[in-house]
């Protein structure tokens, strides 16, 4: 009784089961398709924007270049500064040693000096007196070969006014102030001769002691600086007609010592020889 009726049911099932598996690709299919669809599509790159990212490298690698190289310049010039800074420091450290060396020799000249006007009165003689006027005579015309220039008139027409004085003195058969004035007037010339020979750097001007310190008045209110320079410092002023003796020279500017003992510089138009008592 039961045979006639499993087969059907069997068939029944196996009809089923190919409807779920039919609805299940249905269902997959659609599915695919729904992502499908709703997948947004990435835009194509073209050309002219490859090339614009290309040059925007290319632009920010040539910035990088000149960085580079800025920065290799300063440090250039930074090893070009302390190279300078170095040298200046060796200068000022040679020039400090110089003016040692100047202190040095005005001291030792200062002594030198008191022996040497002892030595000219010594040999105020006649002869020696009318020598020593002819070699400053003969070392003022060598000058006068080349033009003077305003400083060196100044400087020049004091020599000559106490070269007038020694010729004086000579002739009163004052020997011995005769030699005094002629080689006050021979320290003038050399004064003038030495400057020429570095008036083209003054860097290489140094502070040069007369043989014979000169005597001098002060030809206005003066001011005594405490070096060779218009911006140094001002010590005292020295009075028109106060008495001093000029110890040194570099430049146009006199290392004089006043009466009452005080040291310092003058500029050589502000003084003049002192002639006589």
């Amino acid at each position: 009784m039961d045979k006639p009726y499993r087969l059907p049911q069997v068939r029944a099932g196996q009809m089923l089961c190919w409807i779920a598996l039919v609805l299940l690709g249905l269902n997959m299919m659609g599915c695919s398709l729904l992502l499908k669809s709703q997948s947004p599509e990435l835009p194509a790159v073209s050309p002219e924007s490859n090339m614009k990212e290309q040059q925007e490298i290319e632009r920010m690698q040539k910035l990088l270049v000149e960085k580079e190289a800025e920065k290799e310049a300063q440090q250039q010039e930074i090893e070009r500064l302390q190279k300078i800074l170095v040298e200046k420091e060796a200068q000022i450290r040679v020039q400090q040693a110089r003016q040692q060396d100047q202190a040095k020799t005005l001291q030792e000249t200062s002594s030198q000096a008191v022996h040497a006007q002892v030595k000219l009165r010594r040999l105020a003689t006649r002869p020696a007196a009318a020598s020593t006027i002819a070699e400053a005579e003969v070392a003022m015309e060598n000058l006068k070969s080349s033009p003077f220039t305003e400083s060196e008139q100044v400087v020049q027409s004091q020599a000559q006014r106490l070269l007038s004085a020694a010729a004086a003195s000579y002739a009163e058969d004052n020997h011995v102030a005769a030699m005094e004035y002629a080689a006050y007037a021979r320290g003038l010339i050399d004064m003038i001769k030495n400057n020429r020979a570095f008036k083209t750097s003054d860097s290489r001007r140094v502070t040069t002691p007369f043989e014979v310190p000169i005597p001098l008045r002060a030809a206005t209110n003066s001011n005594l600086r405490q070096n060779p320079a218009l911006s140094a410092a001002v010590l005292s002023v020295a009075k028109k007609d106060s008495l001093m003796t000029a110890e040194a020279y570099q430049g146009d500017w006199l290392r004089i010592q006043t009466a009452d003992g005080q040291s310092g510089w003058v500029l050589n138009t502000l003084v003049e020889a002192q002639v006589g008592k």
